[in-house]
């Protein structure tokens, strides 16, 4: 409900638009070298798609490229894209071992850069205003070298032509995981579902909200309990994954499971990491009820 509410208050709302007076004071906590009167606002909030989707023109897709400079330049290597002294792609870090965000400028993102915030705005902003200690400062660029491969491109096009969904599962598949999930204590699966509500509502909180590094929704206090439960809760968990909006949840996942035939990681060099974490969401389901 929440992310069909953001999709009806994006298609009302006239972009671009300037900053509301909520969003200059939640902008200027962050990062406070940001001209939020002048910054130009070009996409609402949503958990739809990150900042690194957007540089390559996606926005379905939360894309996990990486949190080191080599796992950057293999990302953006896919769409032939090459580490340079500038160039209209630029990258934030707080080190090259610590990458935090990515912009992109050029014909269609205004005068200045754009970039989106994880699950927040999408704006246009001067390049050194989101310096601080959210993102760090700029450390590279990327420049076009060359042309995506021809599995790329189909790859890219497949993605952009997909359409929302409901559920990964299909009716013979939700009958099956529903039968699993009724074995299992009714008392498990209501702490269950208390502990994982409380931790999904800490996902885009606050500054997490800032954060395109799934890693992070770790650190939350609200996700312990959850790793506490162990691998009883995983039916429970796919179940979660099943629903597009919780792709959060493969941080859970690859957590407790502890067969790793049945975890799912894109190598950097894998065409399939352009899914996102949303594909990687779907394999896992499918890939779990295939196996048990």
């Amino acid at each position: 409900m929440l992310k069909t509410k953001k999709r009806v208050l994006a298609s009302v709302v006239r972009l671009p638009r300037p900053m509301t007076a909520a969003e200059q004071a939640d902008y200027l906590g962050w990062f406070p070298n940001l001209d939020v009167v002048q910054a130009v606002v070009t996409g609402e909030r949503t958990f739809d798609y990150n900042c690194f989707a957007w540089t390559i023109g996606l926005t379905n897709t939360w894309s996990e490229a990486g949190t080191t400079i080599t796992e950057l330049d293999a990302f953006y290597a896919h769409h032939g894209f090459t580490r340079a002294a500038e160039g209209p792609i630029a990258a934030w870090g707080i080190f090259d071992t610590q990458m935090t965000h990515a912009g992109i400028s050029g014909p269609g993102h205004g005068p200045r850069w754009e970039s989106k915030e994880g699950s927040e705005l999408r704006f246009q902003h001067d390049l050194d205003e989101l310096d601080g200690s959210e993102y760090g400062r700029v450390l590279f660029f990327y420049r076009q070298t060359g042309s995506p491969s021809p599995e790329v491109e189909a790859m890219m096009k497949k993605i952009k032509r997909s359409q929302p969904v409901d559920t990964y599962l299909s009716a013979s598949q939700r009958k099956k995981l529903s039968a699993i999930v009724t074995q299992i204590p009714a008392n498990l699966r209501k702490a269950y579902a208390s502990a994982f509500a409380a931790w999904k509502a800490t996902w885009f909180r606050g500054s997490l909200g800032l954060s395109s590094n799934a890693a992070t929704r770790r650190v939350r206090e609200e996700y312990y309990p959850l790793i506490a439960f162990g691998p009883a809760i995983i039916p429970l968990v796919i179940e979660s994954l099943a629903d597009p909006s919780n792709f959060m949840a493969l941080q859970l996942y690859d957590a407790i499971q502890t067969d790793a035939r049945l975890l799912v990681q894109f190598d950097t060099d894998d065409v399939r990491i352009l899914t996102g974490e949303q594909g990687r969401a779907r394999e896992v389901v499918h890939l779990w009820l295939a196996n048990v």
